[in-house]
């Protein structure tokens, strides 16, 4: 009968139904009361009266006696449970969650062995019976935000079957009971949210926890010295407890914790003896606002992977590293107030990851910087004081992603072509770097060179130093690999014509202002994005894409993507509309082309680009294979599909159709 919005009442002969296993009220919003049950219904095993508008329940509920799952969820009028309720002997799962005007739960007078599922989440409660060590069998308990609850029984400890208990949000919950017996079962225990002070000192007898959350317990200033005796923690979480200063010493050895997260809390210090946490992989500092050092025993953790330090802006010094650290893969000091790392950086021989960005403080990086060499990707963005580069004095294979934008390097070091497993490389907005040195043109696995923001005199020392280069055939220019040059935001007026030795396929000069003109480019190009290079009047250079197959029989299609959005002084003077490709049409929905197409996105006014490009061949305009888009008219999309003639040998006429709609209906052809 679930959702019956008009029922308001049943029948008192309800208990006669003594076959009746499964009754579905849910929903029933009008259904106040619920019938008196004057017999044993042993049958009955499954009662849903969730969302009904019952306040209370019939004392003689105990007659259900074969009810295993009983549902009040979100009955917002239900204030109170009878006394006869701990009569429901077979009862296993119970579900009050939402009750938001349920304040008391009834005592329970004898034992309740098989119920192991009660939800008390939402409700009104204060506080829980002192009787509840009664229910013998309960494994999960929930009273997550039960914003009224301000304490909890002392005969907590009694649940001994208790696996999972969980307080999130309770936020007037200040005290947590003494635990006076060991408890065994326990192993996840949610305090999040609380207004707890502290833990018991007894908190050691929960043999059994495994995973214990205080996140945003922002009231807590202390944890007990006896926190080491949880043997068998795996996962502690502190993120938020912004009052917490101390972290007690670590007594004995901690085999099992390998999680601890104390991110946003007031500690200055790690305690020296946080190397007892043999087993800890995953450590969580960031934005320890207060933290000043870390300690000496550091290099113990030796099974630690992850270390983040992010935030940590009064964090100067970084401790020698003693001994090897085989394990630390991930390292994140962005955002401290370190000015050096230590010479002992290379023994973390296991180190991937290397995140400084926006150490501003940073003022040099160790000799000893060339024997991380498991380093994978370093970042360096924003350190504003970095002016050197250390020298690699020996290679480093797999670095391949480094960062340096926003620093003071003048230059990179001249053994950078050590570095030979290098692919990208970003140096946005360096300001006072001057030159490319030779050994920067063998970096053979550069793929990404990122240049954003840089001067005039930087980036065209790099096309004069590629122009001066001699010529050879297998490798032109040093890096033949190089596929994407990022040039955005440069004051740049006019691109060198040696860009065009480059083997670039992607091209992009976004927000370059000043750019008036482009060169021949690369013959390789796939991707040329120009938007809103307001000033850019003549790319004409770009009718040689379309004079060049684009299509063999031995090699697969290639694809040509151009970007002139907001690009106003393209074509007639004065003539262009702003372009967005991503309001286009879907190529994608044009079933026609979806194996091959060519790109243009462009103002307007371009239409003289393609002038004599297309020759429609009748047969093919006609033909199903014909590629048709129909968009508003300041849009255009040109698709072009290319026919090879296997027994000539050449390269059939160039096919294109173009519908272009304008917003007052009128369709343009080419």
């Amino acid at each position: 009968m679930n959702n019956c919005k008009n029922l308001v009442c049943l029948p008192d002969s309800f208990y006669k139904l003594k076959s009746l296993r499964r009754f579905y009220l849910k929903g029933c919003s009008r259904l106040e009361i619920f019938p008196e049950i004057l017999d044993t219904m042993k049958m009955l095993y499954e009662l849903d009266l969730s969302g009904t508008a019952l306040k209370e329940l019939p004392s003689s509920i105990g007659n259900l006696i074969g009810l295993v799952h009983l549902s009040l969820d979100d009955c917002e009028n239900l204030v109170r449970l009878p006394d006869s309720f701990y009569k429901l002997k077979s009862l296993e799962r119970f579900y009050l969650k939402g009750c938001l005007r349920l304040e008391i739960f009834p005592e329970i007078m004898d034992t309740m062995k098989m119920l192991y599922e009660l939800d008390l989440r939402g409700t009104a409660l204060k506080e829980l019976p002192s009787s509840i060590g009664n229910l013998i069998g309960l494994v999960h308990l929930s009273l997550d935000d039960c914003e009224n609850l301000v304490r909890l029984p002392d005969s907590f400890y009694k649940l001994k079957s208790l696996e999972r208990f969980y307080f999130k949000g309770c936020s007037r919950l200040e005290i947590f009971p003494e635990i006076l017996d060991t408890m065994k079962m326990l192993y996840e225990l949610d305090l999040s949210g609380t207004a707890l002070k502290e833990l018991p000192s007894s908190i050691g007898n929960l043999i059994g926890l495994k995973d214990l959350n205080m996140n945003n317990c922002k009231n807590v200033v202390f944890l007990p010295d006896s926190f080491y005796k949880l043997k068998s923690l795996r996962r502690f979480y502190l993120k938020g407890c912004s009052r917490l200063e101390i972290f007690p010493e670590i007594l004995d050895t901690m085999k099992r914790l390998y999680e601890l997260d104390l991110s946003g809390t007031a500690l200055k210090e790690l305690p020296s003896s946080i190397g007892n946490l043999i087993g800890l992989k995953d450590l969580n500092m960031n934005n320890c606002k207060n933290v000043v050092f870390l300690p000496d025993s550091f290099y113990k953790l030796k099974s630690l992977r992850r270390f983040y330090l992010k935030g940590c802006s009064r964090l100067e010094i970084f401790p020698e590293i003693l001994d090897t650290m085989k394990s630390l893969y991930e390292l994140d000091l962005s955002g401290t107030a370190l000015k050096e790392l230590p010479s002992s950086i290379g023994n973390l021989i296991g180190l991937k990851d290397l995140n400084m960005n926006n150490c501003k403080n940073l003022v040099c990086l160790p000799d000893s910087f060339c024997k991380l060499k498991s380093l994978t990707t370093f970042r360096l963005h924003g350190c504003l004081r970095l002016e050197i580069f250390p020298e690699i004095i020996d290679t480093m294979e797999r670095l391949y992603e480094l960062d340096l934008s926003g620093t003071a390097l003048k230059e990179l070091p001249s053994s950078i072509d050590n570095l030979v497993g290098l692919k990208y490389l970003s140096l946005n907005d360096c300001e006072n770097f001057v030159c490319f040195l030779d050994s920067f043109f063998k970096l053979k696995s550069l793929l990404c060179l990122s240049l954003c923001g840089s001067s005039n005199l930087i980036v065209k020392n790099l096309f004069t130093a590629v122009g001066d280069r001699p010529v050879n055939q297998n490798d032109p220019h040093g890096f033949s690999s190089l596929k994407k040059l990022e040039l955005s935001e440069s004051n740049l007026e006019n691109l060198p014509t040696t860009i065009k030795q480059f083997p670039l396929h992607e091209l992009i000069l976004r927000n370059c202002k000043r750019l008036k003109s482009l060169p021949e480019l690369p013959p390789s190009l796939e991707c040329l994005d120009a938007h809103d290079c307001t000033s850019l009047e003549d790319v004409s250079s770009i009718k040689k894409f379309f004079k060049q197959p684009l299509f063999c029989q031995d090699k697969p299609y290639r694809s040509l993507v151009l970007n002139f959005s907001n690009c106003f002084k393209l074509g007639e003077k004065g003539v262009g509309n702003d372009i967005d490709a991503e309001d286009s049409t879907s190529l994608e929905e044009v079933s026609s082309i979806k194996k091959v197409f060519k790109r243009a996105v462009f103002c307007k006014s371009l239409g003289w680009l393609f002038t004599n490009c297309f020759q429609l061949d009748q047969k093919a305009a006609s033909g199903p294979e014909t590629p048709k888009l129909e968009m508003p008219f300041e849009h255009m999309v040109t698709l072009l599909k290319d026919y090879h003639q296997k027994a000539k040998k050449e390269l059939a006429l160039l096919h294109a159709s173009l519908e272009v709609k304008s917003r007052n209906g009128l369709i343009s052809k080419a």
